[in-house]
């Protein structure tokens, strides 16, 4: 268990303590001159990735910083993703529930669709607006401010983009991190290379993080002690879908099988994946397994991989209504998780969750949300993405990193043939969760010298 420092005594420094040394000014400027000169071409990817996710192209207004005027100062939260948006949602529900209007911007439309899922009461009452972030130039960034006259930026995670800190900088907008996730590979390659994304974070008057290790890393990029606070894991405080448990349950129940969920996989490591299926399938428990990639792009290339290595394949959105109704057929081998803002349904479906990103050097994907639901993780030997609370979870017994995807088949075929031992993990899992809740308000705590009130 980390130590949490004094998140509300410190005196706030103001925006324009941003160091600005002429490296940084002069690549600040390199880079506005080409994304400028690339711009047709990143519209041009824009629109070519919107044949499959036609949101893509809805609402470019947006990425040009055409944004509906404020009638008063909101908060401005950047949530890049899907899994931002969920990270800080506990925020911005505290930050609901005191009365400040909030603009919450995405550059992706799974963070779009996450967050109008999170908010649609919010949304409906204007209290709550959601919508794509300006692109990063100077001139959508100088407008967007403009309109909006936000009174406080909240960047989520890693997040750190030239042209919101520049452009908020210049009209004297504090902005925060929080949730900061800078570990030390990705300080050390900054450092061989460029060394700008460390003079960059000079642009947050605070940085909320997770642990000591993730701390200790901002002070290595140079970071001031006194802009960073560790108030723990945002994810701990996430909400869980519960809308989505009992008809994960009654599933369970029908299939009647020990169940192993692949979560958040990635492409570099599917053909290891492809071993694991192989190793359950040959035993005699027949475990159903449900996978769900990281990327909807790779839903339909997973499916067609298992079904040319003979598997029997289910998609969910092909034997599920929008309700969880239906039936997996009794001879599949894997079910497809195709579908998003439903991973607290596969995961209440499954005995054991492997958590990917994991068995390629990626540092691993998110693992709170399973043991927020009582399930043991299981992943491969790259975690340093999430050491914390990797290794708190694995000294409570709640989580376990092995070598290959072989070793991940032999531990869960052990599990699923020892009751006992599986019931105690799950137990420790969910016991886990809630010793680790409250960063959330210690994160409003943080951050609100910076901020003037609802």
């Amino acid at each position: 268990m980390f130590l949490l420092g004094n998140v509300s005594q410190s005196s706030p420094l103001p925006p324009e303590a941003f160091p600005r040394p002429f490296k940084l000014r002069f690549a600040y400027w390199v880079y506005q001159a080409l994304f400028h000169v690339l711009l047709p071409v990143y519209l041009g990817a824009l629109l070519w990735r919107s044949r499959r996710e036609p949101l893509y192209r809805a609402r470019l207004w947006e990425r040009f910083g055409i944004w509906q005027r404020s009638t008063r100062a909101p908060v401005w939260v950047f949530a890049a993703s899907l899994g931002e948006t969920r990270a800080v949602s506990p925020v911005v529900k505290l930050l609901l529930r005191d009365g400040y209007e909030v603009v919450l911007t995405h550059s992706s439309p799974a963070g779009l669709t996450a967050g109008q899922k999170l908010f649609p009461d919010e949304i409906a009452s204007g209290q709550l607006r959601t919508g794509y972030v300006p692109l990063d130039l100077f001139w959508t960034m100088s407008l967007f401010l403009r309109r909006l006259r936000p009174q406080i930026g909240i960047a989520v995670e890693m997040e750190t983009w030239p042209g919101q800190l520049f452009g908020a900088y210049r009209r004297s907008v504090p902005m925060v991190q929080v949730n900061g996730n800078y570990i030390e590979k990705s300080l050390q390659r900054d450092l061989r290379r460029l060394g700008i994304r460390p003079l960059l974070f000079g642009g947050y008057s605070r940085i909320t993080t997770k642990s000591e290790t993730r701390r200790a890393t901002y002070l290595g990029a140079g970071v001031p002690s006194d802009r960073i606070k560790l108030v723990g894991e945002l994810k701990f405080d996430q909400d869980i879908e519960t809308a989505q448990l009992p008809p994960a349950n009654a599933l369970r129940d029908r299939i009647a099988r020990p169940t192993l969920m692949i979560a958040s996989s990635i492409e570099a490591e599917e053909e290891q994946l492809m071993t694991l299926v192989r190793s359950l399938k040959q035993s005699a428990l027949n475990p159903l397994i449900v996978w769900v990639p990281r990327s909807p792009q790779r839903f339909a290339a997973v499916a067609g991989a298992l079904r040319d290595a003979g598997y029997s394949v289910a998609l969910r959105s092909r034997c599920l209504n929008d309700q969880f109704e239906g039936a997996v057929p009794k001879d599949t081998d894997v079910l497809i998780g195709d579908s998003l803002g439903e991973m607290a349904f596969y995961y209440q479906l499954s005995d054991i969750v492997f958590v990917g990103a994991s068995l390629v050097e990626k540092g691993g994907h998110n693992i709170i949300e399973p043991l927020a639901q009582g399930k043991p993780v299981l992943m491969g030997p790259s975690f340093y993405g999430v050491a914390f609370p990797a290794n708190e979870a694995a000294e409570a017994g709640a989580f376990e990193s092995l070598p290959t995807a072989e070793d991940v088949a032999k531990r869960s075929l052990e599990l699923f043939s020892d009751a006992s031992a599986l019931r105690a993990m799950s137990q420790n899992a969910a016991q886990f969760n809630g010793t680790h809740t409250g960063a959330a308000q210690r994160t409003i705590d943080a951050i609100s010298p910076f901020m003037k009130g609802p």
